[in-house]
């Protein structure tokens, strides 16, 4: 017996699989005459499992060049034989008769054959999947879908000296000429002609061909259109017809852009258009000869100028153009409508006596007020309806609310006249204008009086007279509503601040306190047999300048506190009773009587009949010297000023409002408005009213329009207060600061007055110098403009 030794550590392999021979050229004839049969719509009788199995035979046997190197090269065949010559054909009737058929032969046989192409490359790729994923990868190679894209790009529209590309692309531009002026085409053709150049790439610029070659030429033949366009329409139309048709064009334009061109292209198209039909001609669209932007706001078109602030807006140039047009059309909408009140007519003297002057001076004054009140209301009116164009045409855009108040600005400041014309509307309103008016409408007044006010620059020259008309209004009663009142000093603290409205709510809490102490007067008053009532206002003189005490400077106060000495026991005891009992509860003041601004409650007898009048203080020492039994009195204007003692420039305009105006109770000879020294007046016994109670206004306690010499006067005083404010202003700044130089001091108090009236510099330099006199400053003698806070 014998044995077989077996070495230690063996083992036993795999059998290996034979597998027959393939030859990878029959193979690959294989799928090329399949590629044939899918480009000739057979593929259905194709098994595309044995076609993606030769493929991966051929990858996995190192056949992957002869593979994707063929299946260029059948690629490049068909297109060059079946589709570049198909196509060039076209191209060439298309370029020898560019008429929408020929263009739509050539772009739909584009269209057709670029299909094809598109769902043979489809299926050529997933038939050739594996050779994508293992050689194309590992080859650093383009997908065979991209491959055969760049094929059809190189073969087709490339080929022939770019023959093809050019006429396709011009052939583009036609379809959207003719559509742009008003034919039909083919949009969906277009869309996939255009979806090709789109996909393509060019190889050169690695971009789609429809960014290096076709969107290019869009723009330039949109520009050359619509630029012609531009021209001949300016020609023919107005701006509301050109921005009609030109926001048309643009609608139509996006339209197009939405419809067959990159998403991309819409933005910078849409650019192009409003360069050529807006920013070009902006100012010619808003200055179009009695059809532009100034016709647009005179007949309310707010459609248009919607549409035209649309047009506008996103163009800087354009847009500037807009508002200085609308600020430059507010401005002489303002002129215009104060040349038409005369608002600044100049006062002209005139001629005759005394008493004819002072009447024609009233009449004057009152249609001066009148036309004030107008010009007020006029400003508000013109701003409500330019308002509504900001809201409603311009979206209540800020570009455009800007220049309607830089407009109303200029109007508002160029008036002189402006703080005192505002404040007697405000007056007007608070003293008549309420009445009828509902809550929202006594509303909407109030904001538009303070909207003007702060256009103001001269704010405190508006408080000066404000706080002259508000003394008028509580001091003859004539507040309709506390709470309008209350409402409006609030508005102005929120405009400027508390020091603004300082004065104006201390003249409220002197009424609140004279009207606290009243009760407790009339117990003394009853108990001491005074015989009738008497309601005293105490006024503090700091908030109310107008009334201040007697001064060499206010010479016209001294008129007053003389009358309290010569007039009999009437007025005298009164006065002095309540001084006695003012001087008891606030010991160490001293009260000054101010006449001219009092009142009276008077029971008349004319002849049978019995009427209450309600009077002036001056106008009650008038009527009292007719309290006589004997009703036939009769004293000259001479014999009246010697015996009440009325200040020579009251007296004349006093006469007429008891002898010349609506209620006459007293008769004058001769009958006329003039007032002389040797008029004569009596009681008019023969005086008849309807009513029992009757008021009886003076023209002094009427809040009038200022003549020159009064705003002279008034101005005057504004200049004196300002230097006051100046000062105190710098002081406040160098105690802070403690050191600075002139021109920063100057910036910084014209930066901190601003909100209520603009100091010049020569102004504030003047102040520096007064307080370097009064040594609160000084100047470095090293540095003549250092200056330093001397504690």
């Amino acid at each position: 017996m014998s044995f077989v030794n077996k070495r230690p550590g063996g083992r036993i392999l795999p059998v290996r699989r034979l597998t027959p021979h393939i030859d990878p050229q029959k193979q690959f004839e294989k799928l090329a005459t399949a590629i044939g049969e899918i480009y000739k719509h057979n593929a259905s009788q194709l098994s595309f499992e044995e076609l993606y199995r030769i493929g991966y035979n051929l990858v996995l046997n190192k056949n992957g060049p002869l593979v994707y190197d063929g299946v260029k090269g059948v690629l490049e065949a068909h297109l060059l034989d079946c589709v570049h010559n198909d196509i060039l054909k076209y191209a060439e009737i298309a370029s020898a008769m560019p008429t929408i058929p020929n263009n739509e032969d050539l772009l739909s046989n584009v269209r057709m054959l670029w299909s094809e192409h598109v769902t043979a490359m489809l299926m050529i790729k997933d038939v050739l999947m594996y050779v994508d994923k293992v050689y194309v990868k590992n080859a650093h190679l383009s997908p065979v879908y991209e491959m055969g894209m760049n094929v059809f790009r190189d073969k087709v529209l490339l080929a022939s000296n770019n023959r093809i590309n050019t006429g396709i692309t011009r052939a583009i531009m036609r379809q959207i000429e003719y559509e742009r002026r008003g034919d039909e085409i083919n949009r969906n053709t277009l869309r996939s002609v255009i979806d090709m150049l789109i996909e393509l790439q060019d190889t050169a610029q690695l971009r789609p061909i429809y960014e290096t070659v076709l969107e290019p030429q869009i723009f330039l033949e949109t520009t050359s259109f619509y630029r012609s366009v531009a021209s001949t329409r300016m020609a023919k139309v107005g701006a509301p017809e050109y921005v009609r048709a030109a926001q048309s064009d643009i609608d139509a334009e996006m339209d197009r852009a939405d419809a067959y061109m990159a998403a991309h292209t819409s933005t910078p198209l849409r650019d192009i258009l409003l360069d050529e039909l807006i920013t070009k001609h902006d100012i010619s669209i808003l200055t179009i000869p009695n059809d532009g932007l100034v016709q647009m706001f005179d007949q309310r078109n707010m459609l248009d100028l919607a549409i035209l602030y649309g047009l506008f807006s996103p163009l800087p140039s354009a847009m500037k153009a807009l508002q200085n047009e609308t600020r430059d059309h507010i401005i002489a909408l303002g002129k215009q409508m104060a040349a038409s009140l005369a608002i600044q007519t100049d006062e002209r003297p005139q001629t005759g006596s005394e008493g004819s002057s002072s009447a024609q001076e009233q009449l004057g004054a009152a249609a001066r007020t009148a036309m004030a009140l107008r010009w007020i209301q006029e400003l508000i009116s013109i701003y409500d309806v330019y308002d509504e164009f900001v809201t409603k045409s311009f979206s209540g855009s800020s570009d455009m609310r800007n220049p309607l108040n830089d407009g109303f600005i200029t109007i508002v400041n160029e008036n002189p006249r402006a703080p005192e014309l505002l404040s007697l509307y405000i007056d007007d309103n608070l003293k008549n204008g309420l009445k009828g008016k509902s809550e929202q409408d006594m509303e909407h007044t109030f904001e538009r009086a303070i909207l003007l006010f702060r256009f103001l620059k001269d704010k405190d020259a508006f408080e000066h007279y404000y706080k002259v008309h508000l003394a008028k209004r509580l001091l003859f009663g004539r507040c309709l509503s506390d709470d309008a009142e209350q409402s409006l000093v609030s508005k102005l603290k929120v405009e400027c601040g508390s020091q603004f409205t300082l004065k104006l709510e201390g003249m409220f809490k002197d009424m609140q306190m004279s009207a606290d102490m009243e009760s407790s007067f009339k117990e003394i008053a009853s108990t001491n047999g005074l015989g009738f009532d008497m309601h005293v206002s105490v006024l503090t003189p700091t908030f109310w300048p107008a009334l201040a005490t007697a001064t060499p400077e206010n010479p016209g106060a001294n008129k007053d506190s003389q009358v309290s000495a010569e007039q009999d026991g009437l007025i005298g005891n009164a006065t002095d009773m309540f001084s006695d009992f003012y001087t008891k509860h606030r010991s160490g003041r001293m009260l000054t009587w101010q006449y001219s601004m009092g009142n009276a409650d008077l029971k008349v007898r004319f002849g049978s009949r019995i009427h209450e009048l309600n009077v002036t203080t001056y106008q009650m020492l008038v009527l009292i010297l007719f309290a006589n039994d004997d009703d036939d009195i009769e004293l000259t204007t001479t014999q009246i000023q010697t015996k009440a003692h009325i200040p020579d420039e009251i007296l004349p305009r006093l006469l007429q409002s008891l002898a010349c105006a609506k209620y006459k109770v007293l008769a004058k000879t001769p009958m006329s408005r003039n007032i002389s020294p040797t008029d004569k007046f009596k009681l008019n016994t023969n005086f008849k009213s309807p009513q029992y109670r009757l008021r009886i206004p003076m023209v002094s306690a009427r809040s009038n329009i200022e003549t020159d010499k009064e705003k002279a006067e008034t101005m005057a005083t504004i200049t004196q207060e300002r230097q006051y404010v100046i000062e105190a202003v710098v002081v406040r700044i160098m105690k802070a600061r403690k050191q600075m130089v002139h021109e920063q001091l100057v910036n910084e108090t014209i930066n901190q007055l601003s909100s209520r009236f603009m100091p010049t510099s020569q102004t504030i330099k003047e102040a520096i110098e007064r307080l370097i006199d009064r040594e609160y400053l000084q100047r470095s003698p090293d540095n003549p403009r250092l200056y330093s806070y001397l504690a």
